[in-house]
């Protein structure tokens, strides 16, 4: 009669024990299934011409045109007016690294005296290679600035996105918004219409 009472205790806590196993199973997977790129903001969706982003709705799509910066470009702005700019180039070849110069040439972020703590360095955000730029802009204040320019893909075509960021925009967007936006674009790299 002690072996049986023993045997149902140690029955008893192993059901128990199991039970708490299959439990902590069954809720691991809730976790996981949460995406480490999701907005904790409110959200739109763009879609037109091929091309759909899932971006903030605190942004304003600016425009979708062709232009002579590139064969496309979609552009929004944050409520802080910076800037986010995709770039589709079918008729030339363009790389992250020449995309860059061109703004420094533009901006004349080596040689104005309005310019100063200008850096540049190579970066990888969620998976993509790309280059930032920071510098601080001398005018009625200081304002900082930081323009990275990714590029999403190099074939058939070359497809950038370029972050020019703002002030306290810079820390908010690349902490809240950029990565999900990053995960947010989809286009048939065959097909998207420019």
């Amino acid at each position: 009669m002690k072996h049986s009472a023993r045997r149902l205790i140690l029955l008893a806590v192993c059901l128990t024990g199991f039970a708490g196993l299959t439990s902590c199973e069954e809720r691991v997977p809730e976790k996981v299934q949460v995406p480490l790129h999701a907005y904790s903001v409110a959200v739109e969706r763009y879609n037109n011409k091929g091309l759909e982003i899932i971006y903030p709705a605190e942004w304003s799509v600016l425009h979708d045109e062709a232009g002579v910066i590139a064969d496309r470009t979609v552009a929004f702005e944050t409520k802080d007016a910076s800037r986010i700019t995709l770039f589709f180039y079918k008729s030339q070849e363009r790389t992250y690294p020449d995309l860059a110069n061109n703004l420094e040439q533009q901006l004349r972020l080596r040689s104005s005296k309005d310019v100063k703590k200008f850096q540049r360095e190579v970066v990888g955000v969620a998976g993509y290679k790309g280059i930032k730029l920071t510098w601080t802009k001398l005018g009625l204040g200081e304002t900082k600035n930081e323009a990275t320019i990714l590029q999403l893909q190099a074939k058939p075509y070359p497809v950038f996105v370029q972050f020019h960021l703002f002030d306290a925009d810079i820390e908010y967007q690349a902490t809240t918004n950029l990565v999900p936006f990053l995960h947010g674009i989809s286009f048939d790299p065959q097909g998207v219409n420019l």
